[in-house]
């Protein structure tokens, strides 16, 4: 049975899986390349995301999953098909069981829409349980969720900001912001055509995130290559840190808001606790410089990180697994 035992994290830019009696067992892209009016797949995962912005107009690269829901199932059942080959050596996965990471604070219908993807694959299931993110988030950072009556969770992931606060056993409160790495992506491309009439791609926008996002400007300045939309020619550009600062500070300021009204409505009993022990930061995008301090000023409380951010949700979910009574008691259960 246990090595039919599946927990997965879908994210939206990386695909995690779990995989009982042994750990993490992949992390790959979460993109996919189409072609033809049937989409038919071409590539997927790495190897897609490496067509992003390469490929010609007869291949279509999509990201399926967005803002912490399923935009297009087609794509994702491929996706799913592709990764669940890839962990079985391409045998048949019939019978498995799974759980699945889904946001707290989405619908009940886009939360089946997870369930079906699995449903809907080449790799039928005995059984598929869908547990909330702040649940396998908090127990992917080692808490005692049962026994805690205050903990808060603030996921920055690619797409969202999920910000949940739990109490013995139970989330009290969600909140689901549509910012995350991939809104920074896209204010630095906008700000680079309007400021230099540049035009660059995602991947370079990603690295220019990586290189200079910080909550706190630095002197850190980064060269990069896009095109001239007044010539039309490939040119280099200098760009710093200081300068793409202001496009950002009002979203830091939004989530670090977010995170207080929340705490402000919290019954006292509960954000004593929390207080207490502090608040934890985790998701892909956690890393950005700053933001750790930017939340600990504004709310005047510790804030936890960890190393492992991106794969909290899932070493949860690879914890409920291991303990299957207590899952039971978060777990929608799917015939």
């Amino acid at each position: 049975m246990a090595q039919k035992t599946y927990g997965i994290d879908f994210g939206t830019s990386t695909i995690k899986v779990y995989k009982k009696g042994q750990g993490i067992i992949l992390l790959e892209r979460n993109v996919v390349s189409t072609v033809g009016k049937e989409n038919k797949p071409v590539a997927i995962g790495e190897k897609a995301y490496e067509m992003y912005e390469k490929a010609p107009p007869s291949i279509h690269v999509s990201f399926p999953l967005q803002h912490g829901v399923i935009a297009q199932m087609q794509d994702m059942v491929a996706l799913w098909n592709f990764m669940a080959s890839k962990i079985t050596g391409n045998r048949k996965m019939k019978g498995g069981e799974f759980y699945i990471a889904v946001p707290a604070d989405i619908t009940e219908v886009e939360k089946q829409a997870y369930s079906h993807v699995i449903e809907e694959s080449d790799y039928k299931p005995r059984r598929i349980h869908l547990i909330d993110k702040p649940i396998a988030d908090a127990y992917g950072l080692g808490l005692d969720v049962q026994k805690s009556n205050g903990i808060l969770i603030v996921n920055i992931g690619a797409d969202t900001t999920e910000i949940s606060i739990l109490s013995l056993g139970g989330i009290v409160v969600t909140k689901l912001l549509p910012y995350g790495g991939n809104y920074f992506d896209t204010q630095i491309i906008s700000y680079i055509r309007k400021q230099y009439n540049y035009i660059i791609g995602k991947k370079t926008a990603e690295q220019i995130k990586k290189s200079l996002i910080s909550v706190f400007p630095t002197e850190q300045k980064l060269e990069i290559v896009g095109r001239d939309v007044l010539k039309g020619l490939p040119g280099e550009i200098q760009i710093s840190s200081k300068e793409i600062h202001p496009g950002f500070s009002d979203t830091f300021d939004t989530i670090a808001s977010s995170v207080r009204s929340m705490l402000e409505h919290t019954p006292p009993e509960i954000s004593q606790e929390i207080i207490k022990k502090g608040l934890y930061l985790t998701g892909a995008s956690s890393w950005i410089d700053g933001i750790d301090r930017l939340i600990a000023d504004e709310l005047n409380i510790n804030v936890n990180t960890t190393k492992e951010a991106q794969k909290t949700v899932i070493s949860g979910l690879g914890y409920l697994m291991d303990n299957p009574r207590l899952a039971a008691g978060y777990a929608v259960r799917l015939e």
